[in-house]
């Protein structure tokens, strides 16, 4: 069982059938942020048509990609990039910036054009 299903399952005293998915609001894969409030959980029941659907919607369709900075690289890179991720998250906590700084490759001192 992937720790993201064992997770929601715990916190949640749902039991998920094997058809249903967990969709990640967030876009990162390796993201277990669950909570039992559905405004704050990253995690959420779903079908795969759901599933494809939302990745239309968000752009993940070209190559698979959860992020503008990892289409087209190899996806043993994009493992290294969400393992960095993790460990951010491990060291900082859930700070907005850290995560977008990762997510999207730009520091959050970096200077904005406005």
């Amino acid at each position: 069982m992937r720790p993201q299903r064992w997770l929601y399952e715990h916190l949640t005293g749902v039991a998920l059938l094997p058809e249903v998915l967990l969709l990640h609001a967030c876009d990162v894969p390796l993201c277990v942020h669950v909570d039992v409030d559905t405004r704050w959980s990253h995690l959420a029941p779903g079908t795969h048509r759901g599933n494809m659907l939302e990745r239309v919607q968000r752009g993940r369709h070209r190559n698979g990609s959860t992020a503008i900075r990892t289409a087209g690289i190899a996806r043993a890179e994009r493992v290294r990039l969400s393992r960095a991720l993790r460990e951010a998250f491990r060291e900082h906590g859930w700070d907005p910036a850290a995560i977008a700084a990762h997510k999207t490759g730009i520091e959050s001192d970096t200077p904005t054009l406005w």
